[in-house]
């Protein structure tokens, strides 16, 4: 009886280059500033309520 083919197995050089990918790529996120976060947060949510206005202002007046 014939054999199966096997699937490739990662080898361990391979994961470990992709663990050290992984970490390297927390270590860039973690070391973004709270302070820049936080400004780029409040940006967004100022954009975001400025266009909440200008669609409130542009719609007809609801018939009540």
């Amino acid at each position: 009886m014939p054999q199966k083919p096997t699937r490739p197995t990662a080898s361990a050089k391979n994961e470990m280059d992709e663990y050290t990918a992984f970490e390297n790529l927390l270590r860039r996120v973690v070391r973004v500033p709270h302070s820049e976060i936080k400004a780029k947060l409040d940006a967004e949510k100022k954009a975001k309520q400025k266009q909440k206005s200008k669609r409130a202002k542009s719609l007809p007046a609801s018939r009540a």
